[in-house]
C-alpha cells in the first residue's frame, strides 16, 4: 500500500524435484514491483520527479547437483520489466535545465534481462574451492540496445584454506565491459581480494581483510574513481557460540 503509487501485490510460486540421488531440478514463477527511491525522483541533478514505478515479471529454472564433498549448479532465467528504473545518459530526456547535462534517473519502457548461472564448489582436504560465472543479456526490449551499466559476463574464483585456529581465503573477480551511453564503454576489470581469521578462544575471532589488493584502477561509473587498496581489520565476538 503505497501513498505516491497505489495498491500493489506481488507474488512468488516455486517447485523443485528431486531427479536422482544428488539431482534435484527447480523452477520458480513471480512478479515484482520497485517505487523510485528519493535518488531516483529528486536528488538535484539526477532526480526526475515523474519517473514510474517498475513492475516485472520473472522466471526461472535450475538444477543442481551435491555431493560429498562437491556440488554444481545451473540456472537459466529471464525478466521482462515495464518501466526499469536506471540511469538515462542522453540528456535531451531529461528535464531542460543544465543541472542534468551528464543524464538523469529515467525509466526504460520495456526490459529483457535473460541469462544463465553456472557454478560450482569442492572440497579437497583442507582447501574449499568456489567458482561462479554469470552471462546476461540485458537490452530495452524496443530498441535492442544493451541497458547500460550491466556487464555481459561476469566471473569469480575463491579459495579457502583451513589451518588449526587459522583461515585462509582470495577472491578473484573479473567483471566485463559494459556500455555506459554517449558510446562510452566501462572496462573490463579484475580485481583480488584475501582475508584472514584466526580463532583466538571459542567466541573470538580475528579478522583482517585486503581489498582490491593489486590496487587495480576502478571506474564503476564514467567519471568517478572507485576506490582503491583498502585494508580492515576487525574482531568478531559470537554469542552463545560452542
Amino acid at each position: 500500500d503505497n501513498s505516491a503509487y497505489g495498491n500493489v501485490t506481488t507474488g512468488r510460486l516455486g517447485a523443485a524435484h528431486e531427479l536422482a540421488k544428488g539431482w534435484r531440478l527447480r523452477a520458480l514463477a513471480g512478479t515484482s514491483f520497485r517505487a523510485p527511491s528519493f535518488n531516483d525522483t529528486d536528488y538535484p541533478g539526477y532526480g526526475v520527479p515523474t519517473i514510474q514505478p517498475e513492475r516485472g515479471r520473472n522466471i526461472e529454472l535450475g538444477v543442481d547437483g551435491r555431493w560429498s564433498g562437491y556440488e554444481l549448479s545451473a540456472t537459466a532465467w529471464h525478466n521482462r520489466v515495464r518501466d526499469l528504473i536506471g540511469y538515462q545518459p542522453d540528456a535531451t530526456q531529461c528535464p531542460d535545465d543544465p543541472a542534468y547535462m551528464w543524464g538523469c534517473a529515467g525509466n526504460v519502457a520495456n526490459a529483457k534481462l535473460q541469462g544463465l548461472t553456472l557454478s560450482g564448489g569442492a572440497q579437497l582436504g583442507d582447501w574449499w574451492l568456489r567458482t561462479q560465472a554469470d552471462f546476461v543479456d540485458a537490452k530495452n526490449a524496443d530498441t535492442g540496445e544493451r541497458l547500460v551499466r550491466r556487464a555481459a559476463h561476469q566471473l569469480s574464483l575463491s579459495a579457502e584454506y583451513t589451518w588449526g585456529a587459522w583461515r585462509f581465503a582470495g577472491t578473484v573477480l573479473q567483471v566485463g565491459a559494459r556500455p555506459d551511453g554517449a558510446g562510452f564503454t566501462l572496462p573490463e576489470e579484475t580485481t583480488l581480494d584475501l582475508k584472514v581469521r584466526w580463532q583466538l578462544a571459542r567466541q573470538w575471532t580475528l579478522e583482517a581483510k585486503l581489498i582490491n589488493a593489486t590496487d587495480e584502477d576502478l571506474q564503476p561509473v564514467r567519471d568517478y574513481q572507485g576506490l582503491g587498496r583498502q585494508a580492515w581489520l576487525g574482531v568478531r565476538y559470537e554469542f552463545g557460540g560452542h
